[in-house]
């Protein structure tokens, strides 16, 4: 008889295991839980860009060749289904609203598995759409979660607005926040906020995609070009890349504005910057928000559904302006460079605390062996 494995099985389902936010914590909370004698499988729909690392730490690494995520319903359960096979225990960590539909449907009825779905985003976005056919897609997806989420052990979002959004919206309980391992340590003892550089060194940092607003950040410095002397800096890859450049082209922006891609190394990125701009339809939590607060950056953020004005501590530790309104960023850029706005450090390093990766993955921990 085939004698199955001690260790308890954990299988991480993120369908685009790609370079961000999303992956790099998950690998974060891999490495802890194989470090606690935990056995660990990541599945993703496609190329895993981090597959030659997780496998040198120890984990299994399992690509599905389907075209979307909603086809790799079979696909997964027979995955599952192996792993029960070896593994008396199996905990799944769902990842995105659209993989969580997918892993409660592909782990129906299956005994000895428990479910944990992650928002690391904001259902909100599910009301936000461009067109007709995004339209019918959120409502469907929607849909789906307000009906079968409640079939999940545990829901975690990375925000207590998402908390609350889930718990009024969808009338579930169990529900938990765990802020995303955004830092290793919370930087203390930095040397004195200095003054602003002669050209004001400002940077957004993340995915080139539409939601994340960076056309607002755009538009909110072409009003003010002829008010102050800056550069922005835009660090992060995405399909948004071409309509960016287009912009910049057609107003004038090119000796202000440099595109410099993906950057893993954050000293390079943070170090001698006056101004950190996140202009997000809708968020997570974001980690480059937080990694700014930790490198004594001062971050400008839209109020926009999620995190963001949890990282700034509703205004204590930043600025927020108005969801896409680039005229109100411009305002709130001048004005932060008028005032001579700092952090005030000693409510930036407690603050800070609650986004460590010791935190987030202590959490992770307890919640997974205590799962019912």
């Amino acid at each position: 008889m085939y004698n199955k494995h001690k260790k308890q099985r954990i299988i991480f389902f993120l369908p685009s295991f790609k370079q961000g936010g999303a992956s790099e914590s998950i690998i974060k909370l891999t490495k802890f839980l194989i470090h606690n004698n935990f056995s660990i499988s990541l599945v993703s729909i496609g190329k895993n860009d981090y597959k030659k690392y997780l496998k040198k730490i120890g984990c299994d690494v399992n690509e599905l060749k389907t075209y979307r995520t909603f086809f790799s319903i079979f696909s997964f359960r027979s995955l599952i289904k192996k792993n029960l096979i070896k593994y008396s225990k199996i905990t799944i960590i769902s990842n995105i609203h659209y993989a969580n539909i997918v892993s409660l449907f592909s782990s129906l009825m299956l005994n000895n598995v428990k479910l944990i779905l992650t928002e690391r985003s904001s259902l909100s976005e599910l009301l936000i759409y461009e067109n007709f056919l995004k339209f019918i897609k959120n409502r469907i997806i929607f849909f789906l979660v307000k009906n079968f989420y409640k079939y999940a052990n545990l829901i975690v979002t990375n925000s207590e607005f998402e908390k609350k959004f889930i718990k009024k919206k969808l009338n579930i309980s169990k529900v938990i926040t765990i802020h995303p391992a955004s830092i290793l340590k919370v930087k203390k003892n930095l040397k004195k906020q200095k003054k602003y550089n002669k050209i004001k060194k400002i940077i957004y940092v993340g995915r080139l995609s539409k939601e994340k607003g960076i056309i607002t950040i755009l538009k909110a410095l072409t009003l003010i070009k002829n008010k102050i002397n800056f550069k922005l800096q835009i660090y992060g890859n995405g399909h948004e890349k071409l309509n960016i450049i287009k912009f910049i082209d057609s107003n004038n922006l090119k000796a202000n504005v440099t595109l410099n891609g993906f950057y893993k190394d954050q000293k390079k990125i943070f170090s001698g910057k006056d101004l950190f701009i996140n202009a997000s339809w809708f968020e997570g939590l974001p980690n480059a928000l937080v990694q700014s607060i930790n490198n004594n950056i001062f971050p400008i953020c839209s109020n926009s559904p999620g995190g963001n004005l949890e990282v700034i501590k509703y205004g204590q530790l930043g600025l927020s302006f108005k969801t896409n309104d680039s005229t109100d960023l411009s305002k709130k850029i001048i004005f932060y460079f008028k005032k001579n706005l700092v952090l005030n450090q000693a409510l930036r390093i407690q603050h800070l605390k609650n986004f460590t990766e010791e935190k987030s993955n202590k959490k992770y921990l307890t919640i997974i062996k205590n799962l019912k």
